[in-house]
């Protein structure tokens, strides 16, 4: 990440990380069961990806992953080593539960685990921190378009 004080969006640092808003809907479609894929449905997600996007605390927890992350894989913190994901780690969870239970509450906690599990898409290739971040965020706001 580039060192500056310049203020930059949450879409900006979530393509610094190799994420982008496309492949967050299309992993959050991946997993679709009991419900066609359809482009209306793919708008209603891609909608509330935004809508959750503009939930400071949505954003801080996303920001903390991203921060984490990044110092995790550089090896900044003495004593810690978490390049093979640990079982021990289980604050990447954590953050992914606070997201997904922050947009839609504890039934998108439950949704979380699916994703959390399977893995689909973009969030198979992050690392140990943002594939719980991501997958927070698709489960939360799955299970928000789906209570509607």
């Amino acid at each position: 990440m580039e060192n500056n004080n310049e203020s930059r969006s949450i879409y900006d640092f979530m393509q610094e990380a190799g994420v982008e808003l496309p492949q967050l809907v299309e992993a959050g479609l991946e997993l679709l069961a009991g419900v066609e894929k359809n482009e209306e449905l793919e708008l209603r997600l891609e909608k509330q990806i935004r809508k959750s996007l503009e939930d400071i605390n949505v954003v801080v927890l996303i920001m903390a992953g991203i921060r984490v992350e990044e110092d995790l894989l550089h090896h900044r913190i003495e004593g810690v080593d978490v390049d093979d994901d640990p079982a021990y780690l289980y604050t990447d969870e954590v953050l992914g539960m606070a997201i997904a239970n922050q947009i839609a509450g504890t039934k998108a906690i439950f949704n979380f685990k699916r994703y959390d599990e399977a893995k689909p898409g973009i969030i198979a290739t992050l690392g140990p921190m943002l594939d719980d971040v991501f997958a927070g965020l698709v489960a939360g706001c799955m299970s928000k378009i789906f209570e509607e």
